[in-house]
């Protein structure tokens, strides 16, 4: 029986398409802008097992989607993970177990990214998993790779840990294909394994004294010894080649075991270089050299030992195979850099060679072939690989990816079920804003992590760069511009009275032929205008619908014993818990309901208020400077207008209603504040009581 499943993407933001594990940033980034950070952790944690190594070392395709980014720079979505994954409220979060075993054993050989992530939704999903990793310390690439200037070792123990809580079995020191047979571990009771070992060998540079000179290392046997604390022998001088991350962290690690000077060589351009941008950034600013459009010719010795390093200018061709342009050497441009070591790192492939009896390798003899791609199963039955193995040297969360995916295959390959197929294109296109949106669109600057000083990140390997303050954070998360949760119009209800049209700072809806309205929700900033401003009620807002707010503010004036005054806060303002916490033990009568813009506080929400039972009804927006839809102001104060007509008409005295300027910092203007709770007090508690 066909028990297939298909799973269809669609309508996703295009930061969740471009994640390899599709997890939700537009969710967990709202959550941060809430200031509802255990559910932004969550949000997160639902699919990543390992968010405080990611917050620090992915890639984050995701920002490169990233709408903003077409504004001016994308949402730090990497710092808010982290951020998210490094507070306190994390620990609360507990992961929900099977409440009984499937009985199935399941090996995973390789305890790097995707031997983790498989191991963690192996044993979520009831079986007992078995790690085996042939070094003595969990990890992989995770643990030898990454300097502890960008990962802290403590930080990887305790996401470790967290998997291991879980039940997983682990076995470290053995090495499978010569310490035990993939077909033995059948004959131990596994029903399936996952071949996750990584791409631990250097390619080698095929330049001329690159294995007679004494001198010249493969940066991940480098990187190795420094990650478990061998202090190895380092050069005064030292040319690093290479252009992706690993040839960063070797040069800037030699650094910091205290090089007198470093040099990277690259041989493509700035814009081709693989690394993260921001890590090329820091190692310049650390007094790294970098020579790119330039390649290596020969290592040159002097007593056995290197002395200098032959180089030759390039210029870029057309494109290869990997979508880069060519470098082809200048005549007569060869020139040389004088080093007494040199750091090969261009690039990492698996040593599969104690496999290749047991399992089928492609042409290169280095990688493992797969029978069935979309499952991940190898030629050999049972038996499923991935990650590095599979692909060659990617990006941790790419291994992630490749684990999680092969646990549903596991999953489904022991009960004898299909796995779900899926409908995603590899490559994700991000979607152009018009040019009329992005000069329409508040531009506001991406918060960045604060860094150790030179002089002292150069002394060790402490980790460099800080986690975002709360503040921080959360003025981040509120430059997110809520990309397809915006506007929907309700074709039933809607008269294309053109309001709509009419109030949208940024030009989000539009006519069709026959007349209808159209909302595109890629264009959509979730501003609330339009939803306000329709007479038919025919446009819902995806981000806090009206109903939650009536709730909230029934829930505000039923909880107040005194004096209840209902404020509204905008998000915009940043205001933080101890703001809140200060303006209650201050004023006990005022109940704050935070709001995304004061735009999106209607007439009916304030009399609302008043019919609920509330004294008074005070808004306070944000600083001027932080309002991203300044031309908005003019509908609230119509609205109010309208508001204190009503009020008259009730009569109830319209100085019961008041709109706050609001400060750079903090809730309110205190004298201000202080003289409206007075005239409240004076006019007494609302009749309508």
């Amino acid at each position: 029986m066909d028990n297939t499943t298909h799973i269809e993407y669609q309508d996703f933001p295009p930061c969740q398409m471009a994640c390899p594990i599709l997890t939700d940033a537009r969710e967990y980034v709202q959550f941060i802008a809430e200031r509802r950070f255990e559910e932004a952790f969550a949000s997160i944690r639902k699919l990543n097992p390992l968010p405080r190594v990611c917050g620090r070392i992915c890639m984050h395709p995701c920002e490169i989607a990233c709408k903003r980014g077409q504004i001016e720079e994308p949402i730090s979505i990497a710092a808010l993970k982290r951020f998210a994954a490094d507070g306190p409220w994390a620990d609360h979060y507990k992961v929900a177990l099977p409440g009984k075993s499937t009985g199935y054993k399941v090996a995973v050989v390789g305890s790097g990214p995707a031997g983790l992530a498989a191991a963690h939704d192996l044993a979520l999903l009831g079986h007992h998993v078995t790690i085996f990793e042939a070094l003595p310390v969990l990890g992989g690439m995770l643990r030898t790779g990454i300097p502890a200037y960008r990962l802290p070792k403590d930080v990887l123990d305790e996401q470790i840990q967290t998997i291991l809580d879980l039940g997983v079995e682990v076995k470290t020191g053995v090495l499978i294909g010569e310490d035990i047979k993939l077909s033995n571990l059948f004959e131990h009771g596994y029903k399936a394994v996952f071949v996750a070992i990584g791409a631990h060998e250097d390619r080698k540079l095929g330049i001329a004294g690159e294995d007679e000179i004494e001198g010249v290392v493969s940066a991940v046997s480098f990187l190795r010894q420094v990650n478990q604390g061998e202090n190895p022998e380092i050069g005064k001088k030292v040319a690093v080649i290479g252009g992706g991350n690993t040839a960063i962290d070797s040069a800037r690690a030699t650094l910091r075991l205290c090089a007198d000077a470093v040099y990277i060589v690259y041989r493509r351009s700035r814009k081709e270089m693989p690394a993260e941008e921001e890590e090329i950034e820091e190692a310049a600013h650390e007094g790294i050299q970098l020579f790119y459009l330039t390649s290596p010719l020969e290592i040159i010795g002097q007593d056995g030992k290197v002395s200098a390093l032959k180089c030759i200018k390039n210029e870029l061709g057309e494109p290869d195979a990997s979508g880069r342009r060519s470098p082809k050497h200048v005549p007569g441009s060869e020139f040389a850099i004088d080093v007494d070591m040199v750091i090969a790192a261009i690039g990492q492939v698996p040593d599969s060679s104690l496999l290749a009896d047991e399992l089928e390798l492609t042409e290169r003899g280095n990688r493992i072939h797969l029978n069935v791609p979309n499952t991940l199963a190898t030629t050999l039955a049972g038996v499923f690989a991935g990650g590095d193995a599979v692909t060659g040297s990617a990006t941790a969360i790419e291994a992630i990816a490749a684990g999680k995916k092969v646990a549903i295959s596991i999953d489904c390959y022991l009960r004898e079920e299909s796995p779900p197929t899926a409908s995603r294109t590899e490559v994700v296109e991000t979607k152009k804003l018009p040019s009329g949106v992005v000069e329409k669109t508040q531009k506001f600057a991406r918060c960045h992590n604060i860094s150790l000083p030179i002089d002292e990140r150069l002394k060790g390997f402490d980790e460099v760069k800080s986690v975002f303050s709360e503040d921080l954070a959360v003025q981040e998360a509120l430059r997110c511009l809520h990309c397809g949760i915006g506007a929907s119009v309700s074709t039933e209800r809607c008269i294309s009275c053109l309001n709509c049209v009419q109030v949208c700072p940024v030009g989000a809806p539009a006519t069709t032929k026959m007349g209808e309205i159209n909302i595109d929700r890629f264009l959509c900033q979730a501003c609330g205008i339009c939803a306000l401003e329709c007479p038919v009620q025919a446009i819902d807002i995806g981000l806090h619908p009206r109903g939650e707010l009536g709730q909230q503010i029934k829930k505000a004036v039923s909880m107040s014993e005194d004096t209840a005054v209902v404020g509204f806060f905008d998000y915009q303002g940043s205001f933080g818990p101890d703001d809140v916490s200060s303006l209650k033990k201050q004023y006990p009568g005022i109940a704050p309901i935070m709001v995304f813009g004061l735009r999106r506080v209607d007439t009916s929400d304030v009399l609302n208020a008043f019919e609920a039972g509330a004294d008074a009804v005070l808004l306070a927006g944000c600083p001027s400077a932080r309002e991203p839809f300044a031309a908005a102001s003019s509908g609230v104060t119509q609205r109010m207008a309208q508001a204190k007509a009503v009020l008259d008409v009730l009569g109830l005295d319209g100085r019961r209603l008041q709109i706050f300027d609001m400060p750079e910092r903090g809730l309110v203007d205190e004298e201000h504040l202080t003289e409206f709770m007075h005239t409240i007090a004076d006019l007494g508690p609302n009749p309508l009581r």
